[in-house]
């Protein structure tokens, strides 16, 4: 089993065991509002059919985000990727991190690990990360990790009364450099916050 790792945190693949953590998430509030393009809670038993749909139509991989509390490990978030096409060299990365743990950088510390190693490993030109205009602690992060801004659909999003903009970002091959100076900072032994 493939993990990914830094000293804070640990990327593991899912597993059916994290079928009921990853329910209660995509059914909260926050994941609805920031992370998704559903809009109603489902079911455990519709959550496992749409997991098993995406799985077939466009997941590449999923992880959970695992905090490393000691010998422990708390699952606080997941990413994953869809969307790979290899012939034009990109693929997609999405983010959710429990709020109780946002502003602590393990988002962002997932998102290079992940990104590290798709460029590490595929032939890719670049990899692709989307947010609504309305989150603004993730766009900071991603204008942070060297992602620029390449394209913004206008009042994508109909969210509470409002039209709000889907932002489309990207990182390049060109920032390997960059990236391995992060994964090496993200591994050095640092406090937990």
């Amino acid at each position: 089993m493939m993990i990914l790792e830094s000293r804070r945190i640990n990327l593991r693949p899912i597993e059916e065991k994290d079928n009921i953590l990853l329910h209660e998430w995509r059914n909260e509030s926050n994941f609805i509002e920031l992370f998704s393009n559903r809009r109603n809670p489902v079911s455990l038993e519709k959550f496992v059919l749409e997991m098993k749909r995406d799985s077939e139509r466009n997941r590449h991989l999923q992880f959970m985000i695992e905090l490393q509390i000691g010998e422990k490990k708390k699952s606080i978030g997941t990413i994953f990727a869809y969307d790979l096409n290899l012939t034009d060299g990109y693929i997609y990365i999405s983010t959710y991190v429990v709020n109780e743990y946002w502003g602590k950088g393990y988002g962002i510390e997932a998102c290079v690990l992940l990104t590290y190693h798709f460029f590490n490993t595929l032939p890719l030109h670049k990899i692709y990360f989307e947010l609504f205009s309305y989150n603004k602690p993730s766009l900071s992060s991603l204008v942070g990790m060297g992602l620029s801004e390449e394209g913004r659909f206008r009042g994508h999003r109909f969210f509470e009364g409002q039209r709000h903009d889907l932002l489309r970002y990207a990182i390049y091959r060109d920032s390997l450099k960059r990236l391995r100076k992060l994964v090496n900072w993200f591994k050095k032994e640092r406090k937990i916050s």
